[in-house]
């Protein structure tokens, strides 16, 4: 989650119910900036699409630990 707060930029804690259309700051620099957190934290390469169909942070969370 630490990661993810970096990712967006953010200050304000984040949960993983949050909804990403309700985050301001999940934009297209933040989804640019999770695909290269993912690659590089995780080792893991996520497909654009399976990030644009990510509808909350938990769902980021899964992608990134593969469940």
């Amino acid at each position: 989650m630490e990661q993810m707060l970096d990712v967006l930029n953010r200050e304000e804690e984040i949960s993983l119910d949050d909804k990403l259309e309700d985050i301001d700051e999940w934009d297209s620099l933040g989804y640019v900036a999770f695909l290269a957190m993912a690659a590089e934290y995780a080792e893991k390469s996520i497909r654009a699409s399976e990030v644009r169909n990510a509808k909350t942070v938990g769902d980021l969370y899964n992608l990134v630990a593969g469940e």
